[in-house]
Parts: C-alpha cells; structure tokens; sequence
C-alpha cells in the first residue's frame, strides 16, 4: 500500500513539473515590462510588405528618376524625349500630372524637396526648370552648347547645376537662365551633387579628376583630387562636410570638403558606376560592375556590408538615416536592402535593365526606371511589433526589466519546486507508514 502511495505521488509531481515547465518555458521567449500603464511588446512583429502602386509605360528606356522627399512627386526622364511628372497616389491605369516634350533624349532630372522644382537635362543641349505641377511649361530653358549630361538641383530649388558633353559645368538660380558663373574642365563630367543649401558643389570627370566648388567662386574648383581612372559617380552630404566619390580604378573615395586628400578610400573588384550618401553623412554605399554593391560606416570608416547581385550594378540610392538602400541592376532586378541584415528586404524583376532608381526620405517610396520603357512606383511597409494594452486601473508596478529570463534560472525554479514536491511526498508517506501508538 505504501509502495502504491509513493508511485502515485511520484507521477503526480512528474505531471505538475511537466505542466510548470509548458507555461513558463515560453516565457523565456519574450520580454515583460507592468507599470501603471502597460504594454506588452512582443518580439513577433507583422510582417513588411512591398506593393506596386503603379507603373506607366514611356516610349522609350527611362534614363533618369528623381522623388521628392516626401514621395509626392516623381519625375522621370526617358529616351522618347519626355520628361513625366507623377503623383505617388495608387492607379491601375496610370497616367502623368504632365509630360514635356524635348528635342532629344532626356538624359537627367532632379526635383527640389521643400518648393516645387523640377530641373531635367536632354540632349537637344537644353536644360528645362519647370515649378508648376499642372502646367508643363518650363519656367525658363539654358542652353548648354552640347547635349546635358547630368543636372541637379538644391533642396529649396534655388540652385541648379549643369554639365555638358562639352567638358562645361553651369550653376544658376531658379530666377534667371542665366548662369551665376561656368567653368570648362579638361574632359567630360560624368556626375554632379550639391549639398541641401546649394553652396557646396563636387563634380567627377573623364580627365579621373574629383572637383569641389564653392557658389560664390566663380574661377573654377576650390579643389581637384586625380583619381588613376575616370570618375563615374560623386555624393555630398545634405550638409555638404562630407563627399563620396567612386570610379574606374575600382576605389571609393570619402572626403571632408575642406581638404582634397581622402580621408578614407577603399579598394573594390570593379569599376565603381553609382555611389550615394546619406543626409547625415554616417553612411554611403558604391555599386560596381562586378555585381557587388558595398555599405559604409563613415564614422568607423569600415565596410559594413556586401550585397551580390547576378550582374552590374547600375544605380545605388539611400534613405535619409542611411537604414534602407535600394539598388538596380542590369540583372533586371532591383533590390531593397536594410543596413542590419545581409539579405535583401524584397526584390522585383523588371523585362528590362535597371537603369535608375531613387528611395524618398524615409524610404517608404522606392521609383525604378527601365529599359523595359517602364517606370515603377512601389511602398515598402516596415514590419510592426504586435502591441497588446493592458487595463490602466491596474496598480501592480512591478518592474521585470526588458530582458527576457534566461532558460537555466527557469529550469533551476523547476527543479527546487519538483524537489520540493517529492519531499512533502516523502514526508506523507512516512507519517502513514508510523503505526498510530494506542
């Protein structure tokens, strides 16, 4: 009879330990905070989510896209010798807030961020400044002297740079077509930026030379820095204290705008074709053509991350906080990165190279342009962390920190509760075995 008691409550504990260790293991999963007012934030987030809004189809391949940084506005530029402006809103049937037709391809355009302007570039040797989002006619039109290369435009709009196949760079102000100064460099320039106010100015051209200028200088660069190759890309900072630079001597350069000697440089396996920077300048990112794409940290001036693409990278942009990239690729794809991961976030397939891309702000908006004659205009929603509330007349204010309990401190309270269970079973048994004295 006592052998049976004993059985019966050594099964009884095995079961109670069991039951114990099913409802607080998962436990150990997640974090706790109770206060007054509580949250439970679990570590299950919803999961993120890119979703085509649009796409429009040019006459031709689309060379150039440019977003507002709100997303708003698209502007895009195509061999059919259009210029289109879009709204981001969601359509099946797409069509432009307005189209302007060039003499020649547009090979280049940019949109302001705070007052609305819109600079493109063609090869009808034209640059067009357009500031109105219902009427396509341009505010006023220069003459560059040889086809448009690549144009840009500061944040407020006031300041618009120019280059040309004519090796000749231009700044104007959205006023008057007239140019405040230009200046002939020894060869073609391939790529211009300009900081947010419009006063830092860097180029990078055929003669392999990275050149800063200054708005108010009228009598050419402040600087020059020669490369051992040409210069295909350059990105500033939105503050304009920081310059990126990539080429065919396959380095990335990194540069204070006060001083041409690189502060940093690093050394790839290709041709550099695209680089950019984020606004704050803590970090850029290079695409090559051999197919790899390279993230930076600024401040710790070391590689970060490399991504792989199937073939050439054509065109890199980053959000404002340097988080999300995007990247095209003549593999036909373009791919959306997160900084903290090494696979890419999503990924679309186009019928066409990559030639282009551009990513808003807070990069929500990613615009692709194709040589499928397709512009694309897709959201990107971040995953969300599930969040259950609590009853607020709750007064335990109990504090059990957000780190989740480790699994041995667990495993340790089961075992001291199933020791202790088996005592009190030991206990039991041997007041019953005592003969009762009469």
């Amino acid at each position: 009879m006592v052998k049976k008691l004993y059985t019966r409550y050594f099964f009884i504990s095995i079961l109670i330990f069991t039951f114990l260790l099913c409802v607080f293991l998962p436990e150990t999963r997640i974090s706790y905070n109770s206060q007054n007012y509580k949250k439970l934030n679990a570590s299950i987030p919803h999961q993120s989510g890119t979703t085509l809004l649009w796409n429009f189809t040019t006459g031709d391949d689309v060379n150039s896209v440019s977003i507002s940084s709100d997303g708003n506005y698209i502007v895009a530029g195509s061999k059919d010798h259009q210029t289109y402006l879009f709204n981001h809103s969601s359509s099946l049937s797409k069509t432009p807030m307005w189209n302007y037709t060039t003499g020649n391809d547009v090979t280049s355009v940019a949109i302001s961020s705070d007052i609305f302007y819109v600079i493109a570039g063609s090869n009808d040797n034209h640059a067009y400044l357009f500031n109105n989002i219902s009427d396509s006619t341009p505010k006023w039109n220069y003459t560059m002297g040889d086809n448009v290369n690549t144009v840009t435009i500061s944040s407020d709009g006031n300041y618009i740079i120019t280059t040309s196949s004519n090796n000749k760079i231009s700044l104007l102000k959205n006023s008057s077509s007239t140019p405040m100064w230009n200046f002939t460099l020894d060869d073609e320039v391939n790529s211009v930026a300009i900081s947010l106010d419009g006063k830092d100015i860097v180029s990078g051209s055929s003669n392999n030379k990275i050149s800063k200028f200054f708005y108010k200088t009228p009598d050419g660069p402040e600087w020059n820095h020669t490369t051992l190759d040409n210069v295909n890309s350059v990105a500033i900072s939105s503050d304009g204290n920081f310059i990126v630079a990539g080429g065919n001597d396959d380095d990335v350069y990194l540069f204070q705008k006060s001083s041409s000697v690189p502060e940093w440089s690093y050394t790839t396996k290709g041709d550099i074709i695209s680089v950019a920077i984020s606004s704050d300048g803590k970090y850029f990112v290079a695409g090559s053509d051999g197919n790899k794409t390279y993230l930076f940290d600024r401040i710790n001036k070391k590689l970060i991350r490399t991504y792989e693409a199937e073939d050439v990278i054509t065109s890199v942009a980053i959000s404002s906080n340097g988080k999300h990239i995007i990247v095209g690729s003549v593999d036909n794809k373009t791919y959306l990165y997160d900084k903290s991961k090494n696979q890419p976030l999503w990924s679309y397939e186009t019928e066409g190279n990559v030639n282009t891309v551009a990513i808003s702000s807070n990069g929500n908006y990613l615009v692709v342009g194709s040589s499928d004659n397709q512009v694309y205009l897709f959201h990107w929603t971040p995953p969300a962390k599930v969040i259950v509330e609590e009853d607020e007349d709750d007064d335990l204010d109990i504090d059990f920190g957000d780190e989740p309990i480790p699994f041995w401190i667990v495993l340790m309270i089961m075992l001291i509760i199933f020791a202790v269970i088996i005592v009190i079973s030991l206990i039991v048994n041997k007041k019953r075995e005592t003969p009762i004295k009469q």
